[in-house]
């Protein structure tokens, strides 16, 4: 069951880091090498769970 829920929980933190750099600390463009890396992990995961679930 670990192993279906940290994804997921990672993902919700992920979008917290983007929240926090866009609407706080107002420098996301300067971290768009993180966000690119962070979205392409973020659909392999999602990839990764659609092909399970079928």
């Amino acid at each position: 069951m670990l192993r279906i829920i940290m994804p997921l929980l990672f993902f919700v933190v992920f979008i917290g880091w983007i929240l926090y750099r866009a609407l706080i600390k107002k420098d996301l463009r300067q971290n768009l090498n993180t966000l690119y890396i962070g979205l392409t992990f973020t659909g392999i995961w999602i990839l990764i769970y659609y092909v399970m679930l079928q």
